[in-house]
């Protein structure tokens, strides 16, 4: 189970997610702005957003800049000499924590072996974006620098798409010397780990520490979201909600630090404060930079809190370093997220007002297409899977009144933040195609964050109503209730895999060693597959992953294939549909064969959505020969 692989693997995750924040910190003493654990919390907030900022600022300013494992290793050598150089009269306080500091770590390590512990027996990444998570990560490391485009795999430009992630993937793969699959599986894992850290931040911050032990408990352990996104791959939205709270956190009181220098007067405080701003902006553009949708996200609950601190100012008559640190952040912010944002930005905005004039052209209301619809559709039924089980919604409910009953802010704030969530997840209603950012999918499993902070904030207030005498016994009974509530929720989360989700088996890879030995360059082959929307097809087993492990073409492509243009999309549409047909009939053989299929892939998970492809059926075609069977896998050849 753990071995010298592990082991490295293990070593290097701590290094990369901790040396350039805690650097960052040293140099500039911003540590002394934070207590405890807190430090270590910002420290792995600045450090997961220390590659997305390095990597995508370098390809833009040094195109010709290249890293690999000798430049990113002697990086982080430096980075822990700084640290030792500046901290080394300081070491022993950043070690010192409380009783319930110790809990949250207890907590937090309990997160980290469920999510380590439930990929044991599953080395390669689940369902259909793993892929491109895969090959991009590959082609990271390969490259040496982000990727404009997925070539030689696909032609698909990647303007339109968040790369941040892979330069914490390509970083590990590098240092650790592991495989592609491996690097992205244990980074993605190791951010779900660290899901609770900001949730624990902010309450720690802005209301208590054992509520904030509750909420870490709660996103961590006893909820299912997002323990459940290895199920889906959804890695990359994974890790922008990874810092979000840590960035929202730090940005919110880099503003009020300009209100506090404005007061005082102090070169010290406006030091302070230009460090801050800093770090926001950092921090703010690697949750772009990871993920766009999840910007916007970010920047609802930013919106909130700096209405907020609006507020306040107008009654303190200060608003006016308020709003000078709001825009001074998101000037910095922009020139941070300037080499990706505006390439992104045209490629999204054009098509969309070209549906819109199209639509105008003919005098008519633009409406999101039939085909499109289903991507925002969702039952109310499949809350249960995508916020939270009922127990724990009614849990957040009830705490959710409570914190309004106590006019607790953060859960006004956090209130706040969902209804404008949902408000902007169901937008296409509007007909504003610029407005149809993301769908309520997307929305409802990061409803965990709020629910992590709602709850947290209640026990605190609940605390609050108790006595001094009563109160030490309430924090031991609870501290009491949050363990056992753990322990068990953390048997309960290694369990939760759904296995039709997995698609290589030890069989897909012995047979993809066939495949580069006896298979031309230019092979093409055909794999079970299943719409999730209308033209949006993707692989249901081994088969979709034969371009990773091969360099070979097939049938489905990615599933970003949108990003490839509509002729590239047509035809891996065109080709899907054939393939589909394919399990019921023969007839989609001479179609295939015209569009250049050369081989038909069956693997052992064949399709969890219809009968799947059939070899016995196919083979009894007159073109058809079966040239490979073994450990659950056929491969069938077309013209012989």
């Amino acid at each position: 189970m753990f071995g010298a692989v592990e082991f490295r693997l293990a070593v290097v995750l701590i290094g990369a997610f901790t040396l350039p924040g805690w650097a960052v910190l040293a140099l500039s003493n911003g540590w002394r702005q934070w207590k405890g654990l807190q430090r270590w919390i910002v420290a792995v907030g600045i450090s997961i957003a220390f590659y997305p900022v390095l990597f995508y600022t370098t390809r833009s300013v040094i195109p010709f800049l290249t890293f690999g494992p000798f430049k990113i290793g002697a990086l982080l050598l430096l980075c822990a000499i700084a640290i030792v150089w500046r901290m080394r009269d300081h070491w022993k306080e950043q070690f010192t924590f409380d009783r319930l500091e110790w809990l949250a770590l207890g907590i937090l390590g309990m997160t980290l072996f469920t999510r380590f512990w439930i990929i044991r027996d599953q080395p390669y990444p689940a369902w259909s974006d793993s892929l491109h998570h895969t090959l991009l990560t590959q082609l990271t490391a390969v490259q040496g620098k982000l990727p404009v485009n997925m070539e030689p795999y696909f032609p698909i430009l990647l303007d339109r798409y968040h790369l941040g992630l892979y330069s914490l993937s390509a970083t590990v793969q590098w240092l650790a010397q592991v495989p592609a699959h491996t690097a992205l599986l244990w980074t993605a894992q190791m951010l779900n780990g660290l899901c609770g850290l900001g949730v624990y931040l902010v309450l720690d911050r802005k209301a208590g520490r054992l509520g904030a032990v509750v909420g870490a408990a709660v996103v961590g352990l006893w909820s299912h979201q997002p323990a459940w996104y290895v199920n889906w791959g959804r890695f990359t939205q994974l890790s922008s909600q990874t810092i979000l709270l840590i960035a929202w956190l730090v940005t919110w009181e880099a503003i009020v630090s300009y209100k506090l220098a404005w007061r005082e007067h102090s070169r010290a405080v406006l030091l302070t404060a230009t460090w801050s701003t800093a770090l926001a902006a950092m921090l703010t553009g690697a949750v772009f930079l990871l993920h766009f949708r999840v910007a916007v996200f970010y920047a609802l609950l930013l919106a909130v809190s700096v209405t907020w601190e609006l507020w306040r100012a107008r009654q303190e008559r200060a608003i006016a370093p308020v709003l000078w640190g709001t825009v001074a952040i998101g000037l910095v912010a922009l020139i941070v997220v300037a080499p990706a944002l505006w390439q992104a930005a045209y490629s999204y905005v054009a098509p969309h007002m070209n549906a819109l004039d199209a639509a105008q052209s003919v005098g008519r209301t633009y409406k999101v297409p039939q085909v499109a619809q289903a991507y925002y559709e969702f039952p109310w039924a499949s809350t249960r899977i995508l916020v939270a089980r009922p127990w724990l919604m009614i849990m957040a409910s009830l705490a959710a009144i409570v914190g309004l009953f106590r006019r607790n802010k953060l859960v006004i704030c956090c209130l706040l933040w969902m209804a404008a969530l949902y408000l902007v997840a169901n937008a296409h209603v509007l007909g504003i195609p610029l407005l149809s950012i993301t769908n309520l999918g997307a929305v409802l499993i990061a409803f965990y964050l709020p629910i992590g902070l709602i709850l947290g904030s209640a026990v605190h207030e609940l605390l609050n109503l108790l006595t001094s005498r009563w109160r030490e016994l309430g924090v031991r009974l609870v501290m009491g209730i949050v363990l056992a509530a753990s322990f068990t929720a953390s048997h309960v989360r290694v369990t939760e895999i759904e296995p039709f989700r997995y698609f290589v088996t030890p069989g897909d890879v012995a047979a993809m060693d066939w495949i580069r030995a006896n298979t031309p360059p230019d092979a093409l082959f055909a794999v079970n597959t299943y719409f999730w929307l209308p033209n949006g097809p993707h692989g249901t087993d081994g088969g979709y992953w034969i371009s990773y492990f091969t360099d070979r073409r097939t049938t489905a492509g990615a599933m970003i294939n949108n990003l490839g243009g509509r002729e590239y999309l047509g035809e891996i549409v065109e080709m899907s549909r054939a393939v589909e047909q394919l399990e019921i009939d023969n007839t989609p053989l001479a179609e295939l064969q015209a569009l250049s299929v050369d081989y038909v892939y069956v693997g052992p998970r064949g399709d969890f959505s219809g009968p799947g492809l059939n070899v016995a059926q196919l083979s009894q075609a007159e073109n058809v020969s079966v040239c490979y069977q073994n450990g659950g896998v056929s491969i069938l050849q077309i013209g012989r």
